[in-house]
């Protein structure tokens, strides 16, 4: 790794980005290819990614470490200190309350259309055209969703957080306000050790699987119009 001399105005990153959703057992999901149409637009693909929407305030990568010092009786300072646990966060608040996102938002469940409308009697599972509805996530179940949050990377690039494995473990809370207030609908996506045989981002010479890997496409100089 290396340091330029000076100051690298390309370097200073600004902008929200887009974050990309997906089931993680989705059937042949994949992260964006390198041609640079699937990159910029994982939409795009034969097994298209989600777009969550609009954000409250963008969205933070957050990793806290846990180390352990070992000490021994003939020192007052720390000989070593070894890294005992680590947990990676990316977290954000969706401004688009869709019941899709209350699904995100809640960790699971499912959306339907035009069902569980109030019908003549108000009976639960009456079929109404253009009624939709949302189901909470029985206690003990939750859905792991793959991540791809695209935004601005340096020089004009376009960088990719690719996190194939999370489960948004946050508290659920949505207020209704008096304007300007918005509802916004907050996640806290855990990512989890990714198995071998779903999606995944590769491993190291060991066989760590990788908790998310970082691209940046240097061919594609076109900014995201995001900020």
């Amino acid at each position: 790794m290396s340091y330029s001399t000076s100051g690298t105005i390309s370097e200073v990153l600004i902008g929200t980005g887009v974050l990309y959703i997906k089931d993680a057992s989705t059937t042949s999901l994949a992260f964006p290819g390198n041609d640079s149409n699937n990159f910029d637009n994982p939409t795009a693909m034969t097994v298209a990614w989600d777009q969550v929407g609009y954000s409250e305030d963008g969205w933070t990568l957050e990793v806290d470490k846990t180390f352990e010092d070992v000490m021994v009786a003939e020192e007052l300072d720390p000989i070593k200190t070894l890294k005992s646990a680590q947990e990676v966060r990316l977290t954000g608040e969706l401004a688009q309350a869709s019941l899709t996102n209350f699904q995100v938002a809640m960790g699971g469940g499912s959306t339907a259309a035009n069902e569980l409308g109030a019908g003549a009697s108000g009976a639960a599972g009456t079929t109404v055209s253009g009624y939709h509805t949302y189901k909470p996530p029985t206690s003990d179940t939750f859905t792991e969703y793959a991540l791809v949050l695209h935004a601005d990377g340096q020089a004009g690039s376009d960088r990719q957080f690719r996190m194939p494995r999370t489960v948004n473990t946050g508290s659920f809370a949505m207020a209704h306000q008096k304007a300007p207030n918005k509802v916004t609908l907050a996640t806290e996506f855990k990512l989890l050790v990714p198995e071998s045989t779903g999606l995944n981002v590769g491993s190291d010479a060991a066989g760590n699987y990788y908790l998310y890997v970082v691209v940046e496409n240097r061919n594609d100089s076109d900014e995201l119009d995001i900020n």
